[in-house]
């Protein structure tokens, strides 16, 4: 699983009291709030949509060509590439606490992140790290134009027309009516172009011949002639468009052993409502958790005396489901599954203790001694 990492500023910076031996009393509360994470997945559906476009000439295709069009009717077939979850750490409006400052009291210093979370306490160390940018967004390809043999523009799109006509003439010394044909034009037939079409894939396949059998014929000459046959036959057969399109699902994990459909999918629509059962579910379970031991003392979140709250996350596989099927397993942190316990803070005054934070999860990433 990859993971995200956060800029980590040095956004408090709170001095509890003056360093040294004599204290003074502070008669103006000081108060910092900060918020612990819980993690949400971006899951990323990466899908391929296949339109198919049956040809404006199928019904031709057995008198002029002998074969059964591919493609008769139009519709799309749609495919799931690919799907991701990208943890991303959001603030836990359950879990957000304040540190106050008030009496008699001693300098401790506080990291804090942009988006609230601790990074460390007693220490100058911010954590700092490069935030990767990441950018989800839905995106379709151009689906083109459909089939049309005037693209080509290899032939006029009129023909020439012979009208009968007749003017008296004498011939032989007799008046005859001959027959004087005048010239028009007009727009060709659905029939004049799949001649014309069929006329052209035979010369191609002609001279492909001559090329093999002369020995002159080249990969890119060859390559050049099976595109432009392909083309011609798709007036016939159809063809297929393909183009990708990605799909972004927000998933948020509340409890242990939670099952949750993420969508549904099918291969003529592509993802659809998640009442629509005639598709097919993803289905994200939660299972083997792992929830380190509670401390009895602690009490759950209660706090008898000035305390830092931290995590104790809980680790547990992520499982996708396609129906029945498991397609994907990863073991995950995930904090908000775990507990919440505290530091005192006048253990880490007292003692002259730093401690780090990972700031994504909320729970404790190195204790030292000063």
């Amino acid at each position: 699983m990859k993971k995200l990492f956060f800029i980590i500023g040095l956004v408090g910076l709170i001095s509890l009291s003056v360093a040294g031996q004599k204290k003074r009393e502070l008669t103006t509360q000081v108060s910092v709030d900060y918020t612990l994470p819980k993690i949400s997945y971006d899951v990323v559906v990466t899908m391929e949509c296949c339109r198919l476009i049956p040809g404006p000439f199928r019904q031709y295709a057995e008198q002029q060509l002998g074969v059964s069009p591919e493609i008769t009717s139009e519709g799309e077939e749609w495919a799931i590439k690919n799907i991701k979850f990208i943890p991303r750490a959001l603030p836990d409006p359950k879990a957000s606490y304040t540190v106050n400052a008030v009496g008699e009291y001693n300098s401790i210093l506080l990291n804090v992140t942009p988006e609230g979370f601790l990074a460390g306490v007693g220490s100058g160390n911010t954590n700092r790290t490069d935030e990767e940018e990441i950018v989800y967004e839905e995106k379709e390809k151009s689906v083109g134009t459909g089939i049309n043999y005037v693209y080509f523009g290899i032939r006029s799109t009129q023909k020439e027309v012979l009208d009968s006509n007749f003017t008296e003439m004498e011939v032989e010394g007799e008046i005859r009516r001959v027959w004087d044909p005048i010239e028009r034009h007009v727009l060709k037939e659905n029939k004049d172009y799949v001649d014309e079409i069929t006329s052209e894939i035979f010369n191609i396949r002609k001279k492909r011949l001559e090329l093999l059998a002369g020995g002159s014929a080249t990969a890119e000459a060859l390559k050049a002639l099976d595109e432009l046959e392909a083309n011609y036959m798709s007036l016939f057969m159809g063809k297929r468009e393909k183009r990708e399109v990605v799909k972004t699902i927000s998933f948020v994990p509340e409890k242990a052993d939670e099952s949750i459909v993420l969508f549904r999918f099918s291969a003529n629509d592509g993802i659809t409502a998640k009442n629509n059962v005639s598709a097919i579910p993803y289905i994200v379970e939660l299972k083997n958790i792992y929830i380190p031991k509670r401390d009895a003392q602690q009490g759950g979140n209660s706090r008898p005396v000035p305390s830092l709250s931290y995590r104790e996350p809980a680790v547990a596989d992520l499982c996708l489901l396609r129906g029945k099927e498991n397609v994907m397993t990863v073991r995950c942190v995930i904090p908000q599954l775990g507990f919440i316990k505290q530091f005192p803070l006048d253990v880490i005054n007292n003692e002259g203790i730093s401690i780090d934070f990972y700031p994504q999860y909320g729970s404790i990433k190195g204790i030292m001694k000063k």
